[in-house]
């Protein structure tokens, strides 16, 4: 027993010798051949830092089309999905019998507000106009204190829905509309105005109705529906518009509330759909966007390609500069193990190296990035920062020195220990 333990530490003390006589040769060759040290180093610090960017604007991204178009605390959406999107006039799932669900979840204590929400692409015109114009209509069933939907505010239309009529859709017609302030600039209306509104012609059933603009507001800037023409209605009035009465459909509901009572009684309201955090922070708000986390993946995939073909390249020359010394090792004793291994630490060092100066540039382009976009067209970051960022980014630069080995491994067996003590 006792000679095991010596033994232990013995080859833990052989490994660790190693690792300071290879992290040694790169301090030396860094005082030698400063530059192409820089270089390596810099080759993976760029790749890196792009990476933590890229990821952090897809997190942004996330955390916008859940939170900032619809300020809820609760989003209840079909299980394909109910991320809002500019791309307008894709179908996809929707809720069904939606007036009466959320008046079950509405009625709750627990419960600030919960409205459902359906967005149609439709054509609105003044009455004296001939050109229509494709607006991006969003129903609602307004409440007090109900959030802001596509990015504008819902407070100036009265409380309620009267024209559903518990499913007859022949109640009274309100007429209001709210209109984002791109909307009023293109259909040239202000508060007061009349506009028709018909439903699109591709749309199935689509039927039109003259409507009074109640007010103009102007849409979040944070909001992925800023600068598109938005009108405001309530649901039923949208969905006798568009055809969507037949099954009382909308696209999701929001819902205001902290209750966890309050959550497990939305998901028995509502069992064929999924109930997402509005708010959901960081990383973890990739999971509710596909978007956004098809583009970390594919940034992640290129990430570890490129940074693989740079430690590749470079440690491939560091072996070249490193043949000598391989040799010397060869001659003294160590076995072609030992000659591996501080070739193996030498690149996965200076790949650590890179990713830590990586990470610390890409925090700084993320604040970079947000000071440009609010400077320029935005009022709020477009970029975010998540402590797992650091280390995801290391854990992808070792990944790359893992995958980049093989090669500088290569080159190192290939080393003719007599040709380079003879030089």
């Amino acid at each position: 027993m006792v000679d095991e333990e010596s033994s232990d530490r013995s080859a833990l003390g052989r490994w660790l010798a190693l690792v300071r006589f290879a992290a040694g040769r790169i301090a030396t060759q860094a005082r030698r051949t400063p530059r192409r040290t820089a270089v390596t180093v810099g080759l993976v610090a760029i790749t890196i830092a792009l990476l933590v960017i890229v990821t952090g604007i897809s997190v942004a991204l996330a955390g916008d089309t859940a939170a900032d178009d619809n300020e809820a605390d609760l989003r209840v959406v079909p299980h394909e999905g109910g991320t809002f999107s500019p791309v307008v006039g894709v179908e996809g799932p929707r809720l069904s019998d939606v007036h009466d669900r959320t008046e079950t979840i509405d009625d709750r204590a627990d419960v600030d507000y919960a409205t459902p929400v359906l967005m149609e692409v439709v054509q609105a015109r003044s009455p004296e106009g001939n050109g229509s114009v494709n607006v991006m209509a969003v129903g609602v069933v307004p409440r007090e204190s109900s959030p802001p939907v596509g990015g504008v505010p819902t407070d100036p239309l009265e409380p309620g829905d009267p024209h559903y009529a518990n499913g007859s859709y022949d109640g009274t017609r309100t007429g209001d509309v709210v209109l984002s302030t791109a909307a009023s600039d293109q259909l040239e209306a202000s508060e007061g105005a009349s506009l028709v509104v018909r439903g699109s012609q591709m749309t199935a059933n689509a039927s039109a109705g003259t409507y009074e603009v109640t007010a103009v507001e102007e849409a979040d800037t944070a909001s992925l529906s800023d600068g598109l023409p938005v009108v405001v209605l309530r649901l039923s009035e949208l969905q006798t518009l568009t055809g969507a009465d037949d099954e009382d459909l909308a696209d999701q509901v929001l819902v205001g509330t902290d209750s966890d009572d309050a959550h497990e009684a939305i998901e028995e309201t509502y069992p064929n759909a999924t109930v997402e955090s509005g708010t959901e922070p960081g990383l973890a708000a990739l999971q509710e966007d596909d978007l956004a986390l098809a583009t970390s993946l594919i940034t992640l995939i290129v990430g570890i390609g490129i940074c693989t073909l740079f430690v590749t390249t470079a440690t491939g020359l560091l072996v070249e500069r490193e043949r000598r010394t391989l040799a010397v090792l060869s001659a003294v004793g160590f076995p072609g193990r030992s000659r591996l291994a501080v070739v193996a630490v030498m690149t996965l060092t200076l790949t650590v190296v890179g990713a830590a100066v990586g990470i610390a540039l890409g925090y700084a382009g993320v604040a970079v990035t947000n000071w440009i976009a609010t400077s320029t067209v935005t009022s709020s970051p477009i970029a975010t920062t998540d402590p797992l960022f650091v280390p995801y980014a290391l854990a992808i630069a070792v990944v790359a020195g893992l995958f980049a080995l093989p090669y500088p491994l290569y080159l190192t067996t290939k080393t003719d220990v007599v040709a380079e003590l003879r030089q």
